[in-house]
């Protein structure tokens, strides 16, 4: 079998947990505003599509409002156990 060898040193102790603590920070602060520039981003183009369409963001509205509504107040269906129903008589 070959050997796999490699030349990369990593600090010792706490000094690498250290680093690599703050680099996980730093990576998260990034993404978190990257995250903020898409959100504005798309902000800004719904808000430019609604001046644009007033129409249909009035119909985009009916139709999530209605999706919503089936979903969070839809009619709760009784089930029926067949154990109860006495068919043989």
């Amino acid at each position: 079998m070959a050997e796999a060898r490699s030349n990369t040193q990593l600090p010792i102790g706490g000094v690498a947990a250290k680093s690599v603590i703050e680099e996980e920070i730093e990576a998260f602060q990034q993404g978190i505003e990257i995250g903020r520039k898409y959100a504005d981003v798309a902000r800004r183009k719904v808000a430019a599509w609604a001046e644009e369409h007033p129409g249909q963001l009035i119909l985009a509205g009916l139709a999530g409002g209605f999706l919503l509504g089936k979903l969070l107040f839809g009619r709760r269906r009784n089930r029926i156990n067949l154990a109860d129903l006495n068919l043989e008589e």
